[in-house]
């Protein structure tokens, strides 16, 4: 990703101790709306990602959440107690012993 994207910087931003009050806080607002606009942008790009998967792997984003959210619960039980060790046995991670995936 670059630095800056142009539309929030000008080309030749003048030396910041010539700046007004006034310029530097439009300069700051354009940076803030130019930001939020870049995470509107990748939401809706996920957005059609997910959709997409979804179409053609119906419930595939539903199972992925699940494994994510377990996953996570394990990464935060693991972080409470890290003498247990690293990875516990695959039976914790949704799957049976003989690696076929629980309903």
């Amino acid at each position: 990703m670059p630095l800056h994207e142009s539309s929030a910087f000008p080309d030749n931003l003048p030396d910041a101790k010539l700046l007004s009050a006034l310029e530097i806080d439009e300069i700051l607002t354009s940076v803030q709306n130019s930001h939020s606009f870049s995470y509107k942008l990748m939401n809706l790009e996920v957005w059609a990602l997910v959709e997409t998967l979804d179409g053609v792997f119906p419930g595939a984003w539903g199972q992925f959440m699940i494994n994510r959210q377990l996953a996570v619960k394990q990464f935060l039980e693991r972080d409470r107690n890290p003498s247990k060790g690293a990875v516990d046995d695959a039976g914790d991670a949704g799957e049976e012993p003989n690696g076929t995936r629980q309903a």
